[in-house]
């Protein structure tokens, strides 16, 4: 059953949100998978026969050493996450006033200076509008909450684009926060990083 003038009902999209956070789930763990390290095989007699020669017949070189498999980086996604949080007007900055953006890139800017030499590889938006002005009072509006964390997702490249990927659904994404006593205006920004 639809309600609120065919909106989906909060069933649907609980679904919809649960698979969205399955998504998170699977590729954190398929980032966070360290492939095994192949065991270092020695070095060949034709190897070890060169590096004899050269000593011998040069003693001021010395051979250098053999690359191991440890050496090689780890990629994937860092299990350890950062949040940060940003208020703003969330009327104004849905209606794109050059204001309410600017504002925003100011608060991005400062919030993020604490990660600074990193690189967001996955981003999660989480936007919370009350029917109540201000404050934390007044009911979630879900549908205003969501459109408002968008906002905010598709803004955050233009914010800090060497911090940021470029804007995609796959990787920035918005979603609405119903927890209780978050102030209407609050967006919440959980940020996934590379290993490095």
């Amino acid at each position: 059953m639809r309600r609120d003038g065919g909106r989906p009902g909060g069933t649907y999209l609980a679904g919809w949100l649960f698979a969205d956070l399955l998504l998170v789930i699977v590729l954190v763990v398929l980032g966070s998978e360290v492939p095994a390290a192949t065991p270092d095989p020695g070095p060949t007699p034709t190897a070890t026969a060169t590096a004899t020669a050269t000593a011998t017949t040069d003693p001021s070189r010395s051979p250098s050493p053999t690359p191991s498999d440890t050496s090689r980086p780890v990629t994937g996604l860092d299990p350890v996450t950062a949040s940060v949080s940003i208020r703003l007007d969330p009327d104004s900055l849905i209606a794109g006033r050059p204001a309410a953006t600017a504002e925003l890139t100011r608060q991005v800017t400062q919030e993020i200076k604490r990660h600074e030499g990193r690189t967001a590889a996955f981003v999660m938006v989480f936007g919370t509008v009350r029917t109540a002005s201000g404050g934390s009072g007044g009911s979630v509006d879900t549908g205003r909450s969501d459109t408002y964390a968008t906002a905010v997702a598709r803004l955050l490249p233009q914010a800090a684009p060497r911090f940021f990927p470029p804007y995609s659904e796959k990787i920035i994404r918005g979603y609405h926060d119903s927890g209780q006593g978050i102030p209407s205006g609050t967006a919440r920004i959980e940020l996934f990083f590379l290993l490095s």
